[in-house]
């Protein structure tokens, strides 16, 4: 029972960072003083340590649970897997925040066909898969494929929900690709002009 009612906490604590995060994006997506937008970015790295405390505090919990994990206990992994994606925005420069943030709303309005969406979600896997395997020198852009695979490979999520969380990164891969070449490049470069032009009104 206790457990219980530190998972129902720690969701509503991660649901409460959730949308923190999506007012400084929003804030971030509009804002031209620098000083303003150093201090949104500043906000955003202090809810990534936030993360990793409760991504800590979830794995100890799990540690407790026998069985089949509750709903709770998935709802509140999917809760940190989308957490974990925010960050990624804060490495993304203004034009692109708003274009990823255009996508998501379209995306989350239902307004994306379904083959579109499933095109750009297996392009995204080849990518994310290609990056995985591939030695790269950004780290960073390793370590977030990998977490964001984990995400896009999970049969219990939609394609809505995946590509939600994982369309931040698209961009950062793109502007890699021209350096490594990916294979999956072109594929990945395709989708989200389609994306892009749908944003804008051009679909």
């Amino acid at each position: 029972m206790l457990t219980e009612l530190r998972i129902q906490d720690l969701a509503d604590n991660i649901r409460q960072d959730l949308n923190l995060l999506k007012e400084y994006e929003d804030e971030l997506r509009y804002e031209t003083d620098p000083r303003r937008l150093t201090r949104y970015r500043q906000e955003i790295e202090r809810q990534r340590e936030s993360m990793t405390r409760y991504q800590q505090e979830y794995d100890e919990l799990q540690k407790q649970v026998t069985g089949v994990p509750s709903a709770e206990m998935v709802d509140t992994a999917n809760l940190l897997r989308e957490m974990e994606a925010k960050p990624i925005n804060q490495r993304l420069d203004q034009n692109q925040l708003a274009t990823v943030l255009s996508i998501q709303d379209e995306i989350g309005a239902h307004s994306v066909p379904e083959n579109e969406l499933q095109e750009t979600l297996n392009a995204l896997q080849q990518a994310l898969l290609e990056i995985r395997q591939t030695r790269l020198n950004d780290l960073q852009l390793v370590s977030e494929a990998k977490s964001l695979s984990e995400v896009v490979d999970d049969p219990k999520l939609d394609v809505t929900h995946k590509l939600k969380v994982s369309i931040p990164i698209i961009p950062l891969i793109l502007s890699y690709e021209t350096e490594v070449g990916l294979k999956s490049g072109l594929n990945l470069k395709g989708a989200w002009q389609r994306l892009k032009a749908r944003v804008r009104g051009e679909q």
